[in-house]
């Protein structure tokens, strides 16, 4: 009754008419292929799972996938970290009850990743994952303000008092492009880093809509000591910061806070912000960040834009220590063209 497998190419129309008709009318893949393609093109088909009805021809589920290793080889390989995207089935058509389990089981069994994650789940959705043996927890959004703004426009609530950031570590920031491969490399492989130069060229700087920069906070010319992706953001006529990946030697002792402070200046940022799950707090309290709570908060939300505080939940199963940014899976994705 149902071919459970990879979307083909020439099932594109399939795949769009489903996401149009029961998901949302509005998706981004359907008013830009580039990023659709961005995003789950791989060499061969759409890395979309999907629950294909043989009898109508038609799609009755699907299950998007991405990992890091896809932006670089353009294919999803074999024991690697996998992120979830859209998990959908159409339960008003669907001649089977256990599509979307079928389509998971199809994920572990064919490509046998390491780790499994989906990353800004709602609370329905975070029920099933519990169900199912996923942890599901909160991620934490944290910010460096600029305190030389007099009024903040997208801060909400009280910022503590100026702490003393101690003396000076004097780091030198330099905008990273692809010369610089050799030493990010050696840097990330030094810390052991799931990911490359060549993820942060295809994931960040090709990016066909983002404009992502990449700052290393250097000792010396060859020494990278830290490394941080973003991009920046606007609403309410002034401008943030948004950390995507966050990369640190030695994190309790390093105190990158002037170096930030430096990022707020020459950006005229009113803050930078970071979202993340798994990260040692005590480092980024030593780089000067404070964790947004309820009285104390900046936006998540841009596209549109949305000022109230928000929480962002995640669901993971990982063979081991399991740690996410907003840059991965597909949290931080156009949603208007």
């Amino acid at each position: 009754m149902y071919e459970i497998r990879l979307c083909k190419f020439d099932e594109i129309d399939l795949l769009i008419n489903f996401l149009k008709n029961s998901w949302s009318q509005n998706h981004i893949f359907l008013k830009n292929k580039d990023i659709l393609n961005f995003q789950h093109k791989s060499l061969d088909e759409y890395n979309f799972i999907v629950a294909y009805h043989i009898e109508t021809k038609c799609f009755h589920g699907v299950l998007g996938i991405i990992s890091p290793d896809f932006y670089i080889d353009r294919k999803i390989n074999k024991n690697q970290d996998l992120w979830l995207a859209i998990w959908k089935v159409e339960k008003s058509i669907s001649k089977s009850g256990s599509l979307g389990m079928d389509m998971l089981y199809y994920l572990e069994t064919e490509f046998e990743p390491k780790s499994i994650s989906a990353i800004g789940v709602n609370e329905t959705v975070t029920l099933l994952y519990k169900a199912i043996g996923f942890k599901t927890k909160k991620m934490k959004q944290w910010f460096i303000p600029n305190r030389n703004f007099v009024d903040h426009k997208l801060i909400t609530g009280d910022l503590p008092a100026s702490v003393n950031l101690g003396s000076n570590p004097s780091y030198k920031i330099i905008e990273c492009k692809a010369e610089q491969e050799n030493i990010i490399d050696f840097f990330l492989s030094s810390i052991k880093s799931k990911k490359s130069f060549r993820y942060l060229l295809e994931r960040y700087l090709n990016h066909p809509i983002y404009k992502y920069k990449i700052y290393a906070f250097l000792k010396s010319e060859l020494e990278i000591h830290a490394l941080v992706v973003g991009r920046k953001v606007m609403a309410k006529g002034v401008s943030a910061f948004r950390i995507t990946d966050f990369f640190v030697e030695h994190e309790v002792l390093l105190n990158l806070s002037y170096s930030f402070e430096e990022i707020l200046k020459k950006g005229a940022y009113e803050y930078i912000d970071f979202l993340e799950y798994g990260f040692d707090e005590l480092s980024l309290k030593n780089c000067g960040f404070i964790k947004c709570v309820d009285s104390l908060y900046v936006p998540n939300l841009f596209e549109p834009f949305v000022a109230g505080h928000m929480e962002v939940k995640i669901a993971y199963r990982s063979k081991l220590p399991f740690s996410c940014t907003k840059g991965d899976s597909d949290l931080d994705r156009p949603n208007q063209n």
